[in-house]
């Protein structure tokens, strides 16, 4: 799973200015499946923002708080553990966040600098998008009107006019004949490295993520929830062995790429091991 817009860099619960805080003592969820009995909830990410099934070894964290209102159903706050600094802050519609992106959004470089402003309405850009850099010169500036660019701005370092990159790509596989989707990618292959005579009487599910570097290189694998040691391996291994991507790229240089998601399995699908 990648995030379905542009954001690709989240304090308190209650309304407010965002400030420094500590880490809150909330329940913590590996997988966004896990929300859907709970009001508020912590989640992990490494310092790539994969991601990860709890505290140990992160960079960062959300506070996701249930809001139901003004079409924003969910708030997310995410927070340097280091320095305690909001890096991003923004809505959401839909049952659960990281789908729709719905109102207000803010992001922050880890120096407290103000990267993008934006709006989002029913999960597209409204009204103004700005972008600025680590020094607070403004980079991108994009007015949307209907639901298109009505007016677009780019400035290098210097302030000088550019031609405006696209603003995000995510890492690509390659054509290769293959599926091009990462998830569906690994969910086809997983089975060949199933343990010999690997055998389940029910279904399973695996939920992963890794992040592609700025090689395009997948790195750093990790189980976010399950249930078998034989299917985590297997999946684990598949991700291992996938291609080089395309690199992702944010405002024209090379970024790193975040992937979670899932695999399924039945008996049905042991019988694809090779």
């Amino acid at each position: 799973m990648r995030l379905p817009f542009t954001l690709c860099l989240l304090g308190g619960l209650v309304a407010g200015p965002l400030a420094a805080q500590q880490v809150p003592n909330l329940p913590v969820v590996a997988v966004l499946d896990e929300l859907r009995d709970k009001p508020t909830a912590l989640r992990y990410y490494d310092q790539w923002w994969a991601p990860l099934p709890s505290a140990e070894g992160a960079a960062c964290y959300d506070v996701l708080q249930r809001q139901d209102s003004a079409g924003v159903n969910w708030h997310v706050r995410r927070y340097d553990i280091a320095t305690k600094r909001p890096l991003l802050d923004l809505g959401f519609s839909g049952p659960l966040p990281w789908a729709v992106p719905e109102g207000r959004s803010r992001q922050w470089y880890p120096s407290g600098q103000l990267r993008e402003e934006a709006s989002y309405r029913k999960g597209m850009a409204e009204g103004r998008l700005r972008t600025l850099y680590p020094d607070g010169k403004p980079r991108r500036i994009v007015d949307y009107y209907r639901q298109r660019v009505a007016k677009a701005e780019c400035f290098d370092a210097a302030g000088e006019a550019v031609e405006c990159p696209a603003y995000h790509t995510f890492a690509q596989l390659p054509a290769d004949g293959a599926s091009p989707d990462v998830v569906e990618r690994i969910a086809q292959t997983y089975p060949q490295h199933l343990p010999a005579g690997f055998s389940r009487a029910g279904k399973g599910a695996v939920y992963f993520a890794f992040y592609v570097d700025t090689l395009g290189r997948a790195q750093a694998p990790r189980i976010l929830r399950s249930d078998d040691e034989g299917l985590s391996a297997a999946v684990l291994e598949a991700i291992r062995r996938l291609p080089t991507f395309e690199p992702a790229r944010q405002e024209g240089r090379l970024t790193h790429d975040a992937v979670e998601g899932f695999v399924l399995y039945s008996p049905a699908v042991a019988k694809r091991r090779k």
